[in-house]
């Protein structure tokens, strides 16, 4: 197979891997809303239960200073582990491209790759500017303060009563917000991957013909992901992901010919259609895809249960995630590169 086949495989896998850290760095940011939430509950149950109209200022005014406390602690800790996995996917991607050209890349600093992550602009929902992680962080904080603020100034306006007022904003909070704050460090996730990776090809441009975007393997990539997948860009002058929140798309570097190992690489994910063989596209499942790979790397991705049943044919999967629901630290998701490395 080829170099670009084997970089497809290999950065894929890890992409599985990926998601799981995500989750887990979600989690930690979740509970930041869960503990900001029951804070927001016992300032409400001060209130006495016909709320007073004219204590709406003074409470709001207390639950503001409570969200921007939350808000900048959680910010805080998204940023630390931010910069920590900018070093780990600078260091696998480094080790990753070794193992496909002739000679060795070489790693940019940590100071160059951090100030780097927080510097690049990252996706922004449509419509909206472009915007760096502070931005992010900033305007999350300031939209969930407003969303808070607006559910409990309609229940006064609507003469709910105060455990009325809190189970509205905790129900609130339970599900749009944790749904935001999932999304929001996703995409922090695969950003800081993303510019780590690109940070590596632009210290090693001379290795490189440019680079090549590799969507996710299954029904839920976007029309944005699925028309890139494939394409080379040069360095500098191309798109990188994510190319919206909640992206998962990846880039792998276009080794020149003269540095190419090629054909003494294995790899998977063939494709054939009508204009020949080829690499998949985002038309391919992830079902498909897995059971081309290593025994070991679908038992990992699944449980080894769930992984006889899928080999076996007797379980089926259309969706890239962790059906088992684990989620990694930084340390696990390192000790998962040698199942991203493995050739078979």
């Amino acid at each position: 197979m080829s170099t670009q086949q084997y970089l497809i495989d290999a950065s894929t896998r890890h992409q599985v891997f990926l998601q799981r850290y995500a989750g887990g760095e979600s989690k930690k940011a979740v509970s930041y809303l869960t503990n900001l939430r029951r804070k927001i509950n016992a300032r409400l149950s001060q209130e006495p239960t016909d709320f007073q109209r004219n204590r709406l200022t003074a409470l709001l005014d207390d639950i503001n200073d409570m969200v921007n406390i939350l808000m900048t602690d959680m910010s805080a800790v998204i940023k630390h582990g931010a910069g920590k996995l900018a070093t780990n996917e600078a260091v696998f991607s480094a080790t990753l491209y070794n193992k496909a050209s002739t000679t060795d890349f070489v790693l940019p600093s940590d100071e160059q790759l951090i100030t780097a992550v927080n510097a690049a602009p990252m996706a922004a929902p449509v419509g909206m500017k472009t915007i760096t992680i502070d931005d992010a962080l900033r305007d999350f904080g300031k939209k969930k303060a407003a969303q808070i603020a607006q559910t409990i100034s309609d229940g006064v306006t609507l003469g709910q009563t105060t455990p009325e007022i809190s189970r509205n904003v905790g129900n609130m909070m339970n599900t749009l917000q944790k749904r935001q704050v999932d999304a929001l460090v996703r995409t922090v996730t695969n950003h800081t991957s993303s510019v780590a990776r690109s940070m590596v090809y632009e210290a090693n441009e001379q290795l490189l013909d440019g680079y090549q975007w590799v969507a996710t393997l299954d029904g839920r990539t976007t029309m944005i992901c699925g028309s890139r997948d494939g394409k080379v860009y040069r360095q500098g002058s191309g798109v990188m992901p994510p190319a919206h929140w909640n992206c998962r798309s990846t880039t792998i570097p276009k080794v020149k010919d003269e540095f190419n190992i090629g054909s003494k690489l294995k790899g998977a994910r063939p494709f054939k259609g009508a204009t020949g063989t080829g690499t998949t596209s985002a038309r391919a499942t992830y079902g498909g895809w897995l059971k081309k790979q290593p025994v070991e790397f679908i038992d990992e991705a699944l449980g080894v249960e769930r992984s006889r049943l899928f080999r076996a044919g007797k379980l089926s999967i259309d969706k890239f995630t962790d059906p088992t629901g684990r989620i990694y630290t930084l340390e696990q998701l390192q000790d998962m590169n040698p199942f991203a490395f493995q050739e078979f």
